[in-house]
Parts: C-alpha cells; sequence; structure tokens
C-alpha cells in the first residue's frame, strides 16, 4: 500500500506557478462580444481600443491573460482593460443600427454581464437618490392610519420624485416638508388634495405634490375619510437627472474630435474605475452610454447614464462623477447635450495603444 501512495503521489505534475497558474476564465454566452469595426472607431490617437497584435489562439478556445481577483495578483502588469470611445454624437441624432444583427450587438453590449456565473453585484454605497420620507399623521373616518401609510409610502415615492426633480436638478440643496390634506370617499378615491403647509422654496413643486397624491387609491370602506400627510424630501449623494420635459440638444456645435479628445483626460480615472470593480467581477463588461450637457463656455453641469445600463452601479456611478469633471472647449452657438458611449472590455490591451 506505501508503495501504490507514493506511485500516486509522484504521478501529480507540478503546479506551475506565477501568471501562467492562474485558472482560466470560464467561457460562455457571458463573455464580452468582439467589438464591431463598422459602427466602433476611433476617434482619436488617445482614444482605446481593443489590441489586434494579440498572439493567436490555440486550438482550443482559450481565455485571455488573467484579469484582476480580489486578492490583487493575477493581472499581468503590462497589460489593462480595454475602454472604447464610440463616436459621440448630439442628443436626438442617435445613429441608427445597421440591420438587426448590429442593433442585437449593441442590445447585447447596453446590457454587458458580469461573468458566467455571474458575480453578486456589490451592495450600493451610501445613499445616490433623495431620501424621501411619506407619513400619515392623522386619519379622520373608517380607514385605519397604518393601512394608508403602507400604500402610500409605496404608491408616492415615484411621485415625490418626479416633482422634486422638477427643481433639484438646478438646485441641489433642496429640502423641506410639505403636509397635504386628502378628501376620500367611501369607495377609496381620493376626491380632493391641497398643500396645508410647506417648507419647500419652490412653489410648483409643493403645488405638483398635492397633485400627484390624488393619484393615491385606498381601500373601500363604509364612509368616506380624511387624510393627513407629510412628504418630505431631502438631497441624495449624486445629483437628481432633469425631467424629460427639459431635456433639448441646444443650438451649439462641437466637433467629435473636440469632444473625444477632451474625454481622453479621463481615461486614466475611468480605468482606474473599472479595475476596482474587475477586481470583484474579473469579468465584467458592457456598454456604459453617458449624456453630458456642457454651457456654453464648456463646463459639464450633468452627466448621466442613457440607452444602457450597465450592470455594476458602483462602477457607473465612479465613471460618472469623474465625467462632471471633465471641461470641453465651448461650443460654437451656445449650450449643448451630447451622448458619448464607452465600451469596457476586461480583455487586456496594451499600454501603448
Amino acid at each position: 500500500m506505501a508503495v501504490a501512495l507514493t506511485a500516486c503521489t509522484a504521478a501529480a505534475p507540478p503546479r506551475a506557478s506565477g501568471p501562467a497558474a492562474a485558472p482560466p476564465r470560464a467561457s460562455g454566452p457571458s463573455a464580452p462580444p468582439a467589438v464591431q469595426p463598422a459602427p466602433v472607431r476611433a476617434l482619436a490617437p488617445a482614444v482605446a481600443s481593443l489590441d489586434a497584435r494579440e498572439p493567436p489562439a490555440p486550438p482550443e478556445p482559450a481565455a485571455p491573460p488573467p484579469v484582476a481577483t480580489a486578492e490583487g495578483g493575477a493581472r499581468d502588469a503590462g497589460l489593462r482593460p480595454s475602454i472604447e470611445i464610440e463616436p459621440p454624437y448630439k442628443l436626438g441624432q442617435h445613429p441608427a443600427p445597421r440591420g438587426q444583427a448590429e442593433a442585437a450587438e449593441r442590445d447585447r453590449w447596453n446590457a454587458g454581464g458580469r461573468g458566467d456565473p455571474p458575480a453578486p453585484p456589490p451592495a450600493a454605497e451610501g445613499h445616490p437618490l433623495p431620501r424621501i420620507i411619506v407619513d400619515i399623521t392623522k386619519v379622520k373616518g373608517p380607514l385605519k392610519a397604518r393601512d394608508v401609510e403602507r400604500i402610500a409610502r409605496r404608491h408616492l415615492w415615484i411621485h415625490v420624485y418626479s416633482c422634486y426633480r422638477l427643481r433639484a436638478y438646478r438646485d441641489p440643496s433642496l429640502h423641506g416638508k410639505t403636509t397635504v390634506r386628502l378628501t376620500v370617499s367611501r369607495a377609496g378615491k381620493v376626491t380632493g388634495a391641497r398643500a396645508t403647509a410647506s417648507t419647500l422654496s419652490a412653489p410648483d413643486v409643493v403645488s405638483c405634490l398635492a397633485e400627484r397624491a390624488r393619484s393615491l387609491s385606498l381601500p373601500r370602506a363604509k364612509a368616506g375619510s380624511t387624510v393627513v400627510a407629510t412628504l418630505q424630501v431631502y438631497p441624495g449623494d449624486d445629483p437628481v437627472e432633469p425631467p424629460p420635459s427639459v431635456l433639448a440638444p441646444g443650438p451649439g456645435e462641437l466637433g467629435p474630435e473636440a469632444i473625444s479628445a477632451a474625454a481622453a483626460e479621463a481615461l486614466p480615472a475611468w480605468r482606474s474605475c473599472y479595475e476596482a470593480a474587475l477586481a470583484g467581477a474579473p469579468e465584467l463588461w458592457g456598454r456604459l452610454a453617458i449624456r453630458f450637457h456642457v454651457t456654453d463656455s464648456g463646463a459639464v453641469d450633468e452627466a448621466f447614464e442613457v440607452e444602457s445600463r450597465f450592470p455594476d452601479e458602483r462602477l457607473t456611478r465612479c465613471v460618472l462623477r469623474r465625467a462632471r469633471s471633465l471641461t470641453f472647449p465651448a461650443p460654437a452657438g451656445g449650450d449643448l447635450r451630447f451622448v458619448m458611449p464607452l465600451r469596457l472590455s476586461p480583455d487586456p490591451q496594451r499600454p501603448d495603444r
């Protein structure tokens, strides 16, 4: 028996050390698709692109060189993850896909992926959205205050947010409490709503809150009721996106070369955001389209994700925060809104590219 065990032990091949010993990445549909050269092209020398000079693949499908891991030691120091800037376009001038295949390819990138099996997304940091509190302070009638409050908190949150963003995108410090008195029929329908007090400094937001409260649907009861609700709203950690009613392309014009050259300054910071995310999800990939609003002086006062839904909230917030600190050349003719998509892939890219 001792001889047999010794023979089994000697038959096991020694494990290689160094980067070559890293386990290959899982293959399958979650791997990022190759970027097609037609819809995606570099705009300036500083723009990153996938390296076409990698060694030829072996007969069996092989994973690219190891990417960052939680231990932080698997990535080759001479390689970087790929961040490619697609051609920017003015808001409302979205380039149409050339055929169903190209549309499907862009949809795949817009959804992205976290590997196979997918790595769990990290918990959100802080509180990016506005802080909204809905309380029912008084009910006169057969309705129960606890039931009304549960329904109101579930239904009114999005309405409070919609009203708040009417002004908060221009006034990030806007906050306050509004008291709304509701008249409810025995069928559970709100027949009247008026704001009785408010500390908000935006009258249009206050009137919007009272109007949106009319959409509340409550249970039927033996008789009508009177409900008093307090709606509190305070800024979150991130800026509030403008309402769709104010989104306009603007009269300004700015060449794509000027846009890409200015955006190239953010590439090192964006790569740091991406590498930090790859430490927890080594196969994270996808498309992140950023809508910028540039003032007539070239300053950025808006940067939000549009079109895509990148599958890592922390990375998205990291990229957008750096995007908001960019400065572009002054557009000719006035302010300007444009979209600049990024494609992020863990496939390595050489520093000289």
